[in-house]
């Protein structure tokens, strides 16, 4: 048997696998399409700004409008600093972005993908990963920029910072998990990318963006906490805008969710990617 016939023959046989099985054939996969997935990050990042005459300049002008808009409507009704809260807005509303983008794109990963996936062998799990790829990117360029208007603003910067990277890492992963299950449900169900835009403007007003929880009582704050974003949203904020380590605790909620849901999201696709490709 040849190479290439021995590499579908494993592939085909993957039902019989076991979840470590599964995990070790997509990192050996992903390690040998290495080079699809940059270009599919590449590609999409291009892809989105082209023929526009500012290109990547959109990643920085869209959430600073956003942000100034809603630090001056809410600095002017909590009576509060305009750059204290301008700081406050832009240590939420980025990650909150960067949440938002990533679920709703990668929703339709496998949709958008069906091109490559009917014609040639692709592991399926470079596209929900691509999409996490290319708002991660859209996320550093922003970040990198407003931060140092944030600096100007007032933001302190802490030894904090040095964990940034960490939170970024926690919260892709607890993402791409969120991503994996969505991108299966909308092969059968394609409705379902609609509905999430409609629960994500619900959930928005339960993540503290564009207040701060101190402003609620204990019980309110109980309803805050139902929202596993509420957490992620946190760790970027405790570094942002507080210039400080985030609380243990913090990290080690931020893990938890960050294994379960990465975990159901892997098992989910585990069981469905073979009937994907007849679903599309």
């Amino acid at each position: 048997m040849k190479k290439n016939e021995t590499r579908l023959a494993i592939f085909d046989t993957s039902d019989n696998q076991g979840i470590k099985n599964f995990l070790l054939r997509n990192i050996h996969d992903l390690f040998t399409y290495r080079f699809v997935l940059y270009n599919l990050i590449s590609t999409n990042l291009r892809a989105r700004y082209r023929r526009s005459t500012i290109g990547f300049l959109w990643t920085l002008i869209n959430p600073l409008f956003t942000m100034t808009i809603l630090a001056v409507v809410f600095s002017t009704i909590y009576k509060l600093p305009f750059a204290d809260f301008g700081v406050y807005i832009f240590s939420g509303l980025l990650p909150w972005n960067l949440i938002l983008n990533s679920i709703l794109n990668g929703s339709m990963s496998l949709i958008a993908a069906e091109g490559y996936l009917k014609k040639v062998f692709v592991p399926k799990l470079i596209f929900p990963i691509a999409t996490v790829g290319v708002e991660a990117a859209n996320f550093l360029f922003s970040l990198t920029s407003l931060f140092l208007l944030a600096l100007f603003l007032g933001a302190r910067a802490s030894w904090g910072l040095l964990f940034l990277p960490l939170a970024l890492i926690l919260t892709l992963l607890f993402i791409l998990g969120i991503i994996l299950i969505a991108a299966i449900i909308t092969v059968y169900f394609r409705d379902l990318f609609h509905i999430l835009q409609i629960v994500f403007v619900g959930l928005f007003y339960l993540v503290p963006i564009i207040y701060k929880k101190e402003f609620f009582g204990s019980d309110l704050l109980i309803v805050l906490q139902l929202n596993p974003f509420f957490y992620f949203i946190q760790l970027f904020q405790q570094i942002i805008y507080e210039a400080r380590i985030p609380d243990a605790s913090l990290w080690l909620t931020c893990s938890i969710l960050m294994i379960v849901s990465l975990t159901i999201g892997l098992l989910v696709f585990k069981l469905k990617e073979k009937d994907v490709i007849y679903r599309l």
